[in-house]
């Protein structure tokens, strides 16, 4: 019976391990297939943001002109090469104004259902969930009697190769269904899913916004794991499909192992197996401690350079409040030097002078406070984060090194813009970097740098833009790598916007640039506003 043990517990072992893989395989699919679908999302949300900015830079009898539309595509196709290819203006009765593109569609568009969503909704995502359908977004232009719509076919293998970063590969697919089980963009064209099946995975629900993962048999009868999370652009679900035998083969070769050494008496190869895991565990364990840790260290060195800069705006804060505490001190001691200091007069003027002194004391600290603030080492916590009141503070910041320039600095804020769940020093650390970058980017006094919030359902977006020489098309993709820079020898580190990007994407927020040669660059962040329901529970 001793020996027995041993084997029997080998056993319970595998058994537990079996169930462990096979759950850790399954959360594995679902959250590789939540983040593709976030990515899509957010692939869709700049593109809407892309072509909003279109439509507001002319009125609606301007963008009606061919060769004006056409100069918007081009304009879209310079920013984001290969994925927009049509452009169409299209009035409130359905008929399409103007076309831009080689591909233009039907001039009557009224009958269309896209068309009827699309003229009553602010933005609208269509055909990522009907493989027979162009895939567009499309922006509502309000007009003072009308409505106008302003469409933008987008190429799907970008959103393709937006499903396919995550995807584990192998036999399987990835594909979108739209809610009625139509099967719309995928990774490969043919798929063994049956018509049921996409039906019935249609019809998931997801708690709280987390992916599921549902076992079905495919049309010949082999066990496939669908692996589904929703895309909030349009309601559609985004679906990883990969047969089980895939997903678990390393556990059948583990299944294998573990019966040889029950059958050997293998308590020592399950031993020298367990100790082999948790040396791998704390090598991995040290190495994600390591790089959290080099990663506060970056976030630290940004910060410095950034108060380097500050140093010199603080300073001619403070001149000021000095010089009105000496000359107020000046007044007070010829008042005592005079012939009755003790005189009712003199007191009322001594008085009034300690009660300025103090003030402008209180001004002192209030503004070295608020570079204390900011050199603090970065708290880990999350609190609630006044936008209206940290926007002010950086403007506050900057308005000396501005004034030097020549650079105007002007704020946009809109009403009620509420709070976001964020380190404080952390997202003041990155608006100051993109507004000192701004004002570095004009190359003369004149420009403007304007810094402007809006609230937009769940985010709050604020842009910082400048009227500058604007980004090299060759330079763009590469300004987000760590030490990269355009800034001469000994006037940055390349660090910035690296750190914004990993600041930011630790909020669960999201940075993203728009820049045409010549005509200065606006940087976007997306910040997840914080509900105050949310924070109630």
């Amino acid at each position: 019976m001793a020996g027995i043990l041993p084997l029997l517990c080998l056993g319970a072992l595998a058994v537990f391990y079996d169930i462990a893989y096979l759950e850790k395989a399954k959360t594995l699919l679902g959250d590789q297939t939540l983040r593709s679908a976030r990515a899509i999302d957010s692939f869709l949300a700049e593109k809407i943001s892309s072509l909003l900015q279109e439509a507001s830079f002319s009125p609606v009898e301007t963008l009606a002109q061919p060769n004006i539309l056409r100069d918007r595509l081009l304009a879209l196709q310079h920013v984001h090469p290969g994925l927009f290819t049509d452009l169409d203006l299209l009035n409130a009765s359905g008929q399409v104004i103007a076309h831009a593109g080689a591909h233009p569609d039907e001039p009557d568009q009224s009958k269309e259902s896209w068309f009827q969503q699309a003229v009553t909704r602010p933005t609208l995502v269509s055909g990522i969930s009907s493989g027979n359908s162009p895939v567009f977004v499309s922006v509502r232009i309000p007009d003072q009697k009308t409505a106008w719509v302003l469409r933008a076919h987008l190429d799907p293998r970008q959103i393709v190769d937006k499903i396919r970063v995550f995807y584990p590969g192998g036999s399987g697919n990835a594909f979108i269904l739209g809610q009625s089980g139509t099967f719309g963009v995928a990774a490969a064209d043919q798929d063994s899913t049956s018509l049921a099946t996409a039906q019935s995975l249609s019809r998931q629900v997801f708690p709280e916004n987390r992916p599921t993962v549902v076992e079905m048999d495919d049309a010949r009868g082999e066990a496939q794991w669908y692996a589904c999370a929703p895309l909030r652009t349009d309601g559609s679900i985004l679906v990883f499909r990969q047969p089980k035998s895939e997903a678990l083969g390393a556990l059948g070769t583990i299944r294998i192992l573990t019966a040889a050494a029950i059958l050997l008496g293998g308590l020592g190869i399950a031993t020298t197996a367990l100790i082999a895991v948790r040396r791998k565990e704390d090598r991995l364990r040290k190495a994600e401690l390591l790089q959290q840790q080099m990663q506060r260290q970056m976030v630290e060195a940004g910060k410095l350079a950034s108060i380097g800069e500050l140093a010199a705006n603080i300073a001619h804060e403070i001149n000021n409040p000095l010089a009105i505490m000496m000359e107020n001190s000046g007044w007070i001691e010829d008042l005592l030097k005079s012939d009755d200091p003790q005189s009712e007069e003199n007191m009322t003027e001594i008085h009034a002078s300690l009660k300025t002194i103090v003030t402008q004391g209180h001004r002192c600290r209030d503004i070295t406070q608020k570079l204390l603030n900011f050199a603090r080492k970065t708290d880990s916590m999350t609190p609630l984060v006044q936008v209206h009141a940290l926007l002010q503070d950086i403007v506050g910041f900057t308005r000396h090194k501005a004034k030097q320039q020549g650079v105007a600095v002007t704020l946009d804020l809109g009403h009620d813009l509420g709070e976001v769940v964020a380190s404080a020093t952390e997202l003041q650390q990155v608006i100051l970097n993109l507004v000192n970058n701004a004002i570095d980017a004009i190359a003369g006094p004149g420009g403007r740098v304007l810094l402007r919030a809006r609230q937009d359902s769940d985010y709050i977006s604020i842009d910082v833009e400048d009227t500058g020489q604007g980004i090299p098309a060759d330079v763009l993709p590469r300004i987000f790598e760590p030490f990269f820079t355009t800034k001469p020898m000994g006037k940055g580190t390349g660090l910035g916007l690296a750190i914004c990007r990993d600041i930011l994407a630790g909020m669960g927020a999201s940075i993203s640039v728009d820049s045409v040669p010549g005509h200065g660059t606006a940087f976007h962040v997306r910040l997840p506003r914080h509900a105050a329901s949310d924070h109630n529970l």
